[in-house]
């Protein structure tokens, strides 16, 4: 077992990531664990929701939105008492997550998700926690579920 673990959840102020919050923030302390923050500017998802372009404006936006994100969740693991670092990325949340895996040498990947509902589960993109579990290289993937 190691010495000290590294926990790695995604994070952008919804309520599926506050709950994975939630659930990372008791298993970094009960674990002693250093939780890191990873919140993801999508320009991808932004760039196909906008027929291809996205203004420097909205980008910045964005990076302000994913900041803001990063900041909530870091007050609210130093109130809990738990060990935390803040990044924020540029890309794809799945990609971020797990080029950041690697880099922190994550044990254990955090992602809350909703569970998609009717034609969502046929037509909808894959979700992100499917495709960080095929992705994570070895690693631990816990996903939380949102009804």
């Amino acid at each position: 077992m190691p010495d000290h673990y590294n926990l790695l959840v995604y994070y952008d102020g919804s309520p599926e990531s506050r709950s994975a919050l939630l659930r990372v923030t008791r298993l970094g302390y009960a674990l002693s664990a250093t939780v890191h923050v990873l919140s993801v500017v999508d320009i991808v998802s932004a760039v196909g929701c906008s027929v291809g372009h996205v203004s420097g404006i909205e980008y910045v936006q964005m990076e302000n939105a994913a900041k803001q994100a990063l900041r909530e969740a870091l007050q609210h693991l130093r109130e809990s008492g738990t060990v935390s670092r803040g990044y924020v990325a540029v890309g794809n949340v799945v990609d971020s997550m797990t080029r950041y895996a690697g880099l922190l040498d994550a044990d254990l990947l955090v992602l809350g998700h909703r569970i998609p509902r009717g034609l969502a589960r046929w037509w909808g993109p894959p979700s992100h926690h499917a495709e960080l579990v095929k992705r994570a290289a070895g690693r631990a993937v816990i996903t939380v579920p949102m009804d």
